[in-house]
């Protein structure tokens, strides 16, 4: 049986030869009865008409029972049919097991028929691996076992003991007089989590992964919940994963199998949020490199697989109702809003007026002051419990041999929250630290979410298949921000309000094919083309600043005609991204070669425009509330309006990646499989700054890389169940768009500007990986990791000014990281039979790493030349304890994940560096079939009500609750 490794982005395929003889003939062969403890092998008849009924490649390659009448002709009756558990039964099983195989090739045959014929009328189907298990009460059974087209064995007098497993390994001879040939295509099911794990112990490098029927099992509603249960994955911010304790630039995001532009102008990372977890297949975080993924690799990449057509007709609606103790009912700040936004759709009301010049600064006319809308406050309201609706639909037709699949999917969720939030400013006015400006925020926010998905597929016949994929995903977030606190260098106490809209939308759609070429040695052809466009738009944020002097027992707060006070700010950013990638593999008889090649071009363009208040010096009552002092009566009689936006406040950006590569896969022993290859890739990045209003530039930044990346990965099998692996490369990571650009951001919640540096450099990156790894049964395993990773020029956040603190980017020297990850998944049946229902899983990574720095500036500049590097954590631990009774549908997950401290920021100047303490999060989902279809799922988050805190040198910078969360999910299946 021939196995052939599938498309990039798309299922693994087997493909066997079946064969059938053009007049079957059946010889019944008598069996030989052995003494009793002995089973007897008989080889029997062909059994081509009866024993081994073809397959249909539709049903197969869609995940179905490729075996629809399994019982051969004049052998009625009821009989149980299922696919095999595992290669080796749990302690306490009573029954047969083993594998088949071919006689003469020894591969294992995947979907072989065990079946009972005397004793009992059950049937098990052989794993992937050609593994088995028949559970059987005590007693001696006549099995015969059969596959298509091979001469079917009997074996006759297997004794089966109460508590014991009996081993029985079969080996099927192909049936000579076979003619035909029929080749049938089984795709795995990837959505479950056995599935995944035995691909996983296929693949050509280190990788871990989450499955959607492990993510049904958790609260986590956004790939962003559902990523960090992946060993070492953590998430910052509820949105940017980190892998490895790197994130940003290290930890890149493929979706399916294509690179994913940032719809964020200060992230480097693909906001994860975006995703529901009804989207996705799997995500799988690839951990060593391999030659036919982009040269951006540090910590690792995601992969996120999304769902594909199911192989018969389903439909299925979804509604959530959820909330949390901080938010819920409780009243929270807002602002107003339209019927478009709670819809995901920002109102065109939010855009700048229609009549302020576009290509040249606003002048002094009042009526142009006028047209800009006087909402300042936040208003206050009360908040509702969330709302999630969701249905898909999706279905297989087929043509013969030709099979046509789609799905369709819709998702809307809209979510208020709330955040009380304690601030403070570490300075060093002189030896000593001290905590300064100390404030406490309210926020109200209420997001929407809209997300469609569509694929189609279609299968022409076993050797072409096409895929169209489109996704369609945005968001809206609506803020009222409200600050009170105190001003020490101006002794002053203020008073600040931020209403802020945020619009993010992504669209990515996908053509991929696959071909399989029969006159050259059936080599295949895997290619992809994809077009994606995220755009950000951030409409009319207004910030307003009151203050009072403390030595003034008035108390009277007023407005001061000063920075960050009075401002409008308006901004937008657009990214097109456009490319493709092709492979050819050539599976000769020792060596499988696969070379290609990816070309992805991506265009942004990124505009802002600021406008202020400010006093004139006529009389007029600055102690007004700001909808009172900026009404259209006081615009040019007190109060004027001018535009504040810098030269620099635009740039557009292009970075081209054009790439070759080339891999063998080589087994010079037959325990000992070796993976390597050469990416050549040559890239350039573009990035001019100009003022809004016209192209010419202010700021110009080329870079140019020819990056040559070796691979080798080693994979070395003890035994079918263990893996030996180590790898090495040689990778990169880029900086951002947004960490060259010299526009600086005012980070209105910590009050400090946040700016680019246009000479940054490229990070290049030693990567050393090791793994051993133990697939104990279907969904267990036991796997242990070390690496080893060595940086040149690695970039990281700084703080400028430890006054001001802004912050910025800059190059450190070097940096080292190395560490180890532990992982158990194991059924709890192995302690004790009564705990058959339950499992339990856990991961440990523990990660050192210490940033290199040799120039004399960064050392005098940065307060720790001896550090971890920047969101580096030295521990994440991920618990995991589950029920399931299926006799009842009942399913219960209690879940546990926490990080170690990290740098959110590097300190400068004798300032400490700021670390993000840890956060204990405990989850708790229960799931209960009701019949009819109908699953309703409870779950609650971060039962310890843990909060997020930053620290700087023992002062608390930042410290809030999130809350715990509750949800109620019912679903049903039509």
């Amino acid at each position: 049986m021939a196995q052939t490794p599938a498309p990039e982005g798309t299922a693994p395929t087997t493909s066997p030869s079946v064969t059938t003889p053009a007049d079957p003939v059946t010889t019944p062969v008598e069996p030989v009865t052995p003494e009793p403890a002995a089973p007897v092998d008989e080889a029997a008849a062909p059994a081509a008409a009866q024993d081994a009924p073809v397959a249909d490649p539709g049903a197969a390659a869609a995940g179905e029972d490729p075996h629809p009448d399994p019982l051969p002709e004049g052998e009625g009756g009821a009989e149980d049919e299922m696919m095999a558990d595992s290669a080796t039964p749990p302690p306490g099983f009573t029954g047969v097991y083993g594998q088949v195989t071919d006689a003469q090739t020894k591969e294992t045959l995947i979907e072989a028929t065990v079946k009972v014929v005397t004793g009992a009328q059950k049937s098990v189907l052989t794993d992937v691996d050609g593994n088995y298990q028949l559970a059987l009460p005590p007693g001696k059974y006549d099995l015969r076992i059969f596959y298509d087209v091979y001469e079917g064995r009997r074996i006759t007098g297997v004794v089966v003991e109460e508590g014991k497993a009996t081993k029985l390994d079969v080996q099927l001879s192909a049936d000579a007089g076979a003619v035909q040939e029929v080749v049938v295509e089984a795709r795995a099911d990837r959505r479950a989590e056995g599935a995944l794990l035995q691909e996983r112990k296929k693949a050509a490098a280190v990788s871990d992964a989450i499955s959607s029927q492990e993510i049904a099992r958790t609260p986590d509603s956004s790939a962003s919940d559902a990523v960090k249960r992946v060993v070492s994955a953590t998430v910052v911010d509820g949105r940017f994963v980190l892998l490895r304790g790197l994130g940003g630039r290290y930890a890149v995001t493929l979706l399916n199998g294509a690179l994913l532009p940032s719809p964020e102008p200060d992230e480097p990372s693909v906001p994860l949020d975006l995703f529901p977890t009804s989207l996705l297949a799997n995500l799988n975080v690839v951990k060593s490199y391999t030659t036919d993924l982009p040269g951006t690799f540090g910590g690792g990449t995601l992969l996120i697989e999304t769902n594909t057509y199911p192989s018969k007709f389903e439909l299925k609606p979804r509604i959530t109702l959820s909330g949390d103790s901080i938010a819920t009912f409780q009243q929270r700040n807002g602002q107003p809003g339209s019927f478009l936004e709670s819809l995901s759709f920002p109102s065109p009301e939010r855009r700048l007026p229609a009549d302020l010049p576009r290509n040249e600064r606003m002048g002094s006319s009042v009526d142009t002051w006028r047209s800009f809308s006087n909402v300042w406050s936040a208003r206050q309201t009360r908040s509702l419990p969330n709302l999630g609706l969701g249905v898909s639909m999706g279905d297989t037709l087929r043509f013969g041999n030709r099979r046509l699949g789609y799905l369709a999917t819709v998702n809307y969720g809209r979510k208020e929250t709330a955040r009380v939030a304690e601030f403070a400013r570490a300075t060093r006015p002189e030896e000593e630290l001290e905590a300064r400006d100390a404030a406490t925020t309210l926020q109200g926010s209420e997001s929407t979410s809209l997300s469609a998905l569509a694929s189609v597929g279609y299968q022409f016949d076993r050797d072409n298949e096409l895929t169209l994929f489109s996704l369609y995903t945005r968001g809206t977030d609506s803020a009222g921000i409200t600050s009170r606190g105190v001003n020490n260098e101006r002794s002053e106490l203020f008073e600040s309000t931020r209403l802020q809209f945020v619009s993010r939308f992504l669209s990515f759609n996908q053509v991929r094919g696959f071909h399989r070429l029969n006159t050259l040695s059936d080599a295949e052809i895997d290619w992809q083309a994809n077009f994606s466009r995220v755009e950000r738009d951030e409409p009319d944020t207004r910030d307003t600043l009151y203050s009072d002097d403390l030595s003034d027992p008035s108390g009277k707060f007023s407005f001061p005609s000063q920075p960050n006070s009075g401002e409008r700010f308006f901004a937008g950013l657009g990214e097109s991204s456009t490319g493709g990638s092709a492979s050819l593999t050539l599976p000769f008889s020792d060596v499988r070669l696969k070379a290609g090649g990816m070309a992805q071009m991506s265009f942004r363009d990124f505009s802002a425009r600021r406008f202020r208040y400010q006093l004139t010096g006529d009389p007029v009552d600055a102690s007004l509330p700001p909808e009172e002092l900026f009404a259209s009566d006081n615009l040019g009689s007190g109060i004027r309006m001018r535009e504040t936006t810098r030269g620099d406040d635009a740039y557009d950006a292009y970075l081209g990646i054009f790439a070759g590569f080339v891999t063998a896969d080589y087994k010079p022993v037959e325990p000992l499989r070796l993976v390597g290859g050469v990416r050549v890739e040559h890239s350039l990045q573009q990035l001019t700054a100009h003022t809004p209003f016209d192209t010419t530039p202010t700021a110009n930044n080329d870079s140019k890389y020819l990056d040559v990346l070796p691979a080798l990965n080693a994979i070395y099998a003890l035994s079918p169940e263990v893996n030996l692996r180590a790898g090495y490369s040689y990778t990169l990571a880029r900086p951002t768009f947004r960490e060259l650009a010299p526009f600086i951001f005012f980070d209105f919640v910590r009050r400090r500007n946040v700016s680019g540096k246009p000479d940054l450099l490229e990070t290049r990156i030693h990567n050393i990986d090791a793994r051993a790894e133990w697939f104990v049964g279907e969904n267990e395993v036991l796997a242990a990791s070390a690496f080893y990773k060595q940086f040149e020029d690695p970039i990281e956040r700084i703080i400028l000014n430890p006054q001001s603190g802004d912050v910025g980017f800059d190059n450190a020297d070097g940096a080292r990281s190395y560490g180890v990850e532990l992982e158990a998944r194991a059924s709890l049946a192995r302690i004790s039979p009564v705990l058959s229902n339950f499992r339990a899983a856990a991961n440990l990574t523990l990660i050192q790493s210490n940033i290199i720095l040799t120039d004399p500036d960064k050392l005098g500049a940065q307060t720790n030349s001896n550090r971890p590097m920047q969101g580096q954590s030295p521990y994440v631990i991920n618990l995991n304890l589950g029920y399931d009774r299926q006799e009842s549908g009942t399913e219960v997950a209690l879940l546990y994940n926490v990080y170690g401290p990290r740098i959110s920021e590097v300190g400068v100047q004798k300032l400490p560096d700021v670390y993000e303490k840890p956060f204990h999060r405990v989850d708790l989902a229960i799931s209960q079939k009701l019949g009819s279809g109908m699953q309703l799922k409870l779950t609650s988050s971060n039962l310890l009500n843990s909060a997020v805190v930053l620290d700087q040198g023992g002062i608390t910078v930042l410290k809030y609750r999130p809350g715990i969360a509750f949800s109620a999910s019912l679903g049903w299946t039509l």
